[in-house]
This record gives structure tokens, C-alpha cells and sequence, in this order.
């Protein structure tokens, strides 16, 4: 409490000293802009200083002013005025991040509870439920042609209509791929854990999942789909930031690693569980790092499932975005 007490303190001068920045930092800015207005210049958001015809007929209605002259001298006041309006944005910008650094130095020395980043992932990774719910994939005339071109069988499994609006879109190939890292993940989590579902087994899949789904379709496709993914209506809050957020450590592990072999991710993967980058359900049925709950000690599914809690997520993006 101490701590907490000085360090309100130090908020308390440093945010005097704030107030009086910002403030001149403000004024020179709307000024700068102001000044290029009241002769006729247009500023963009971004601080571009530009003219239309109107401003050009202002200055030709000045005697012996040709056009050439009037487009010319507006051409060089216009530059002088971007240059002083981006000056005066650029110093607002940094006065903020000023601002923000002496906050954040007067509360350095505050000691976070923690459970605060667990509870800030279970409110901030979520995802609005899919409108149009849940579908089989692949079925069908799809089903079969991947049977046929693989040799192989594939089960259809249970996603959300939009997962396979982004599935459908890839070529026969990729999905035939797609659906065999997604069996891999599955059957390799059980080999190093054993487990199920919300537990380090869970954990594991995701974010090994993810870190494959990375390398073979790219980090941005594979965040839109797996977040799609948790956008079954039935998904409690703590069990979709649970997975939200290890596929996230998942496809930075693949980012940083851009050459790592399927088996090198496992490893890493696992190290990553091991150290507590990843989170699971505890019997508490609240979030915990991966290291801080033995293997086998998690909570229990069914008793989960009996008193789920949901929280509103934000809408997932439907770009879409190309695999390759």
C-alpha cells in the first residue's frame, strides 16, 4: 500500500507537468492548422497542406497575378504550412508518449497482483459468436474428393459456417493439408500430455496448431481463421481466451522460428507449455499458467460445462485474407 501511495504521489507532479505540455502541444498544433485555413488551404487528417481552385482564383484575383505565378507561390506556401503542421503534430505525438512514459515510470514500482494478466486475457480475448452457428466439414461431394486425391479418410468435424467459408476457399490440396496439421495437432498433444480438453493437452494443440497453420498458411490468414474458429455460440469466456491466447503464443513461436521443422515446433511448443507461456482451466475454473498446475490437475470438463460463463466479444474480421 506504500508502494501504491507514492506512487500516486509521483502521478500526481508528473501529471501537472503533463497537463501543461499537452496543453501547448495542443495549442501549437490547432494554430498551425488554423493559420493554412484562414488562407484558404485544405489539411488533410494526416497533415498535408493542399489547394483547389478556389484558393488559385483567390490569389488571381489579385492584379498582374498569371496563374502560373498564383499555382507556384501556392505550391511553396503550401509546403511551408505542412511542414509547420506536421512539425506540430509530430510534437503533440511525442508530448503524449512523454506523458505516457511518466505514468507508467510513476507506477514502475507497483507491484501487479498475479491474477491481473489473467484476468485481462479472459476479458480481452474474445470473439462475437458466429451468426449463422455451426456446420459439418468436409461432407459431401468435397468429403470425397479428398478421400480420393489422399488416399486417406477424413471425418467431418464440427466448425463454425464461417471457418468453412474460409476452408472452402483454399485449393484441394491446401485442405487436404489444412485438415492433416489440424489430425497432427490432435494426436500429437495426447502423445506428450495425454489429456483432453482445457487442460495442458488442450494448450499444447492450440498452440501447436497454430504455429504449423502459421508457417504452411501465413500469420495473418491462420489469426483470422482460428479466431473464427472460437466463434462457436457455445464457447465459454475463459475456455475461448484460453485458446485465443495460445494460439496467439503459437504463431509467434512460428514467427520467430520461420525454419523449424514440425518436429522442432513440438519442441519448442513444449517448452513453452512447460515454462508457463501458456494457459489452461484450472479447478478453480479460472485461468492459470500452464506451469502452475500440475499435469492431471486441471479442472473438470463436465463440472465446467454445467455452469459456463460467457462474456461479448468483438466482432471477428472477414477479410478472408489469402493463404499465400
Amino acid at each position: 500500500m506504500s508502494k501504491v501511495a507514492t506512487a500516486f504521489e509521483k502521478g500526481e507532479l508528473a501529471s501537472s507537468q503533463i497537463a501543461q505540455t499537452l496543453g501547448f502541444a495542443k495549442t501549437a498544433a490547432v494554430n498551425a492548422i488554423a493559420t493554412a485555413e484562414e488562407q484558404k488551404f485544405i489539411v488533410a487528417e494526416s497533415g498535408a497542406v493542399g489547394y483547389d481552385d478556389t484558393t488559385v482564383g483567390w490569389l488571381l484575383s489579385y492584379p498582374d497575378t498569371s496563374w502560373v505565378t498564383a499555382d507556384y507561390v501556392l505550391r511553396a506556401i503550401a509546403k511551408q504550412h505542412e511542414s509547420d503542421i506536421v512539425k506540430a503534430l509530430q510534437a503533440a505525438a511525442d508530448a503524449a508518449e512523454n506523458a505516457r512514459k511518466s505514468i507508467e515510470n510513476a507506477f514502475a514500482d507497483v507491484p501487479i497482483p498475479p491474477s491481473a494478466e489473467l484476468e485481462r486475457i479472459v476479458n480481452d480475448y474474445q470473439v462475437a459468436a458466429d451468426p449463422d452457428g455451426m456446420v459439418k466439414w468436409p461432407e459431401g461431394t468435397l468429403k470425397a474428393l479428398m478421400e480420393v486425391k489422399s488416399w486417406g479418410e477424413f471425418e467431418p468435424k464440427d466448425v463454425t459456417a464461417s471457418e468453412a467459408a474460409m476452408l472452402d476457399q483454399l485449393s484441394l490440396a491446401d485442405k487436404i493439408k489444412f485438415y492433416r496439421i489440424m489430425t497432427d495437432a490432435e494426436d500429437t498433444a495426447k502423445d506428450q500430455f495425454g489429456g483432453e480438453q482445457d487442460d495442458h493437452t488442450d494448450a499444447f494443440r492450440h498452440t501447436y496448431w497454430n504455429a504449423r497453420m502459421t508457417q504452411e498458411f501465413g500469420e495473418e490468414w491462420t489469426k483470422e481463421y482460428t479466431s473464427k474458429h472460437e466463434a462457436r455460440p457455445d464457447n465459454a469466456a475463459v475456455r475461448e481466451a484460453m485458446d485465443l491466447y495460445n494460439n496467439e503464443v503459437g504463431r509467434k513461436i512460428a514467427l520467430a522460428n520461420p525454419d523449424a521443422s514440425p518436429e522442432d515446433l513440438q519442441g519448442l511448443v513444449k517448452d513453452a507449455v512447460d515454462r508457463g507461456d501458456t494457459v489452461l482451466i484450472g479447478q478453480d475454473k479460472n485461468l492459470n499458467w500452464t506451469n502452475q498446475v500440475r499435469v492431471g490437475d486441471s479442472v473438470n470438463s463436465q463440472k465446467f460445462d454445467e455452469d459456463p460463463a460467457f462474456l461479448p466479444g468483438s466482432p471477428v474480421p472477414n477479410n478472408r485474407p489469402s493463404p499465400k
